[in-house]
């Protein structure tokens, strides 16, 4: 108890507006963990710190340091979050068929992901959003949709962590300013979010977050836009 009481605590640095950033928390929430969060206001000027670029050399956000573990990418936190602190491994499968196919599904909202940022940067700098991407994000949509036809969840019997980062990417469509992305025009798609809100107030209550975070980008691009 005396050693694992003297361990540094699991520090997050974090931007409440990054849909990646908002998967971590929402997966820490769901297996107990508690975060030092390190917010980042110039994420851009702060992750090219000296002391930044150490811990990751990406530069990118959100960065996990686990006691002197330090870890990129959302999806990577994620998966060793559940792997080591989960009670159990129904978010993350140990079983390879079960966990192939939850990767599959991550693998995908990751592609679909980079496009909606392609879209965002572009409009935050006063440009059209890129047809490829915004044709990309739709086919995305409705490849969804085909994958949960008949089907509760995304990848097997339960809710697991394809679920939840799916479904956070799913409904950043909606906050992409200047486009008309629609995930709730598609029947299992609507019916899936609703299953995947209420199944954690955890998962409720960081969407909320992420939410607020995004709308005052969102105001100043229509203002800037009039």
């Amino acid at each position: 108890m005396l050693q694992e009481s003297a361990m540094a605590p699991i520090i997050l640095y974090d931007y409440d507006a990054s849909p990646p950033c908002t998967l971590v928390r929402i997966v820490a929430r769901l297996v107990g963990v508690e975060l030092k969060k390190v917010k980042l206001n110039d994420v851009i000027q702060e992750v090219a710190t000296t002391e930044m670029t150490q811990k990751n050399p990406q530069r990118t956000i959100p960065t996990l340091d686990d006691n002197g573990l330090i870890i990129a990418e959302s999806r990577a936190i994620a998966m060793y979050l559940i792997s080591k602190y989960a009670k159990d491994d129904s978010l993350y499968p140990s079983d390879p068929s079960k966990r192939a196919l939850v990767d599959q599904r991550l693998f995908f909202d990751f592609d679909i992901y980079g496009a909606i940022g392609k879209i965002w940067y572009a409009v935050i700098d006063g440009k059209p959003a890129d047809q490829t991407y915004v044709d990309k994000v739709n086919g995305g949509l409705e490849t969804w949709n085909r994958m949960l036809e008949g089907k509760q969840w995304l990848a097997g019997d339960n809710i697991t962590l394809a679920d939840y980062s799916a479904a956070l990417i799913v409904s950043t469509t909606q906050n992409v300013p200047k486009t008309e992305f629609d995930p709730y025009k598609y029947k299992n798609i609507a019916e899936w979010l609703s299953r995947v809100e209420s199944s954690s107030q955890n998962y409720a209550d960081e969407m909320k977050v992420f939410r607020d975070a995004v709308q005052p980008h969102l105001e100043k691009i229509q203002k800037r836009s009039k």
